[in-house]
């Protein structure tokens, strides 16, 4: 019944029902006659009528809701597939043939004509449709944001941490429990590798981006948001990752100590991750080793067992803990850089000659430094047993 109600309101909007068209404008484009004249000629029974238009509402909705999510700010600027696309035509317009690739979109539906229909009646301003009704672009007065560290940095004032939904939750089901919410501009689903089955899963955590700083702290420190009866764990994203950093720290501590008494006893091989370290080079004066694990962690659950660069150096590495690690870091890099302060660094793996080397250096400094705890724990040791000695002499004489 929605497709034939859509039909109609087509062939009415081609006979040239103009008064119409010029009261459903929006932006310059033409939406089609209300569905309620089509109900009219038809004289269907009324309850059957609502019924279809709330149908047909949903759908509508959530065919603007995906489409605006495609070409809105948060997704196009990193999406180089529908980027890619937008360049072919010098107007920037994306056949919907083409958008009718992607999954989400097909599963709502397949038809060109009922996406175009829904997409004329968004009130957003940000995607158009062509006069044919073949084609969308984003609005060429809404330019995409460029990426860069200023741009992170305002995205995060505005994005809060959310933990506690079901690991098998799906993004159709967060979309729906966020729509509750005003205005959520983008979701991000937090996953990590299931190493027995080597698939990304959810971890019951995203990211939720709004469209102002006021309706994120609405949400984070007034909303009391639940699910399923259960509170949500709900804070800034910025102190989510401070929290974490600090506890990546208290980590890398005590891991450092352990590391420490393991050499300290000697006799056990030094052996270490192949695979793991990245070089980089572009850092600029004021950039610290600090800044680059914070950079470093912001992108996943990285553990970093050193990183082998001081202040006002040019260039360094990173060494990871697990192996293989490397190539997986930078994959989720774009063109292998990031931004640190004002300074991008370029990255690339270590090549198998340039890792022999870096490990055989590695590994001697780590025998160096075992050698000199038992030194200077031997010291200690024998340095107590002369004071000792000392006392007891001392006692025995008086």
């Amino acid at each position: 019944m929605a497709e034939e109600v859509e039909k109609s309101a087509e062939e009415i909007t081609k006979n040239g029902e103009k008064a119409d068209e010029e009261e459903n404008t929006t932006n310059g484009t033409s939406k089609p006659a209300a569905v309620l004249v089509v109900a009219e000629e038809e004289n269907e029974d009324p309850k059957e009528v609502t019924d279809n238009l709330v149908e047909i509402g949903k759908l509508d909705k959530n065919i603007i809701r995906q489409v605006e999510y495609y070409f809105g700010d948060n997704n196009l600027s990193r999406d180089k597939f529908l980027i890619d696309q937008i360049s072919k035509d010098e107007e920037g317009w994306v056949p919907l043939s083409v958008l009718l690739t992607f999954k989400r979109l097909t599963a709502l539906s397949k038809d060109p004509v009922v996406i175009a229909n829904a997409m004329m009646k968004s009130d957003e301003g940000l995607v158009e449709v062509s006069e044919d009704k073949t084609q969308l672009r984003r609005h060429p007065e809404r330019p995409i944001p460029e990426r860069n560290e200023e741009r992170r940095k305002e995205l995060m004032t505005r994005t809060a941490y959310v933990k506690g939904f079901p690991v098998d939750s799906d993004m159709n089901t967060l979309i729906d429990y966020f729509n509750a919410y005003e205005k959520v501009a983008h979701i991000y689903m937090r996953k990590y590798v299931d190493k027995p089955t080597k698939q990304y899963k959810f971890k019951g955590s995203v990211f939720v981006t709004f469209e102002t700083k006021e309706q994120a702290e609405n949400f984070i420190e007034k909303a009391e948001a639940t699910y399923n009866n259960n509170k949500l764990i709900c804070k800034w994203q910025e102190k989510y990752l401070a929290d974490k950093r600090e506890e990546h720290k208290a980590k890398n501590k005590k891991k450092e100590k352990k590391a420490m008494e393991k050499e300290e006893k000697g006799g056990e091989k030094i052996v270490l991750p192949k695979g793991a370290i990245v070089y980089f080079e572009g850092a600029s004066e004021d950039v610290t080793r600090e800044d680059i694990r914070e950079a470093v962690e912001k992108l996943g659950d990285w553990e970093i067992a050193y990183i082998e660069f001081s202040k006002g150096e040019k260039s360094g590495n990173i060494r990871f803990s697990g192996e293989g690690i490397a190539e997986k870091f930078l994959e989720k890099l774009e063109d292998k850089k990031i931004k640190i302060k004002d300074a991008e660094l370029e990255l690339r793996a270590l090549s198998e000659d340039e890792e022999k080397i870096y490990l055989a250096k590695a590994v001697e400094a780590m025998k160096n430094r075992r050698q000199l705890n038992q030194k200077n724990r031997k010291r200690r040791s024998g340095g107590h047993h002369d004071r000792n000695d000392e006392k007891k002499q001392k006692k025995t004489n008086e």
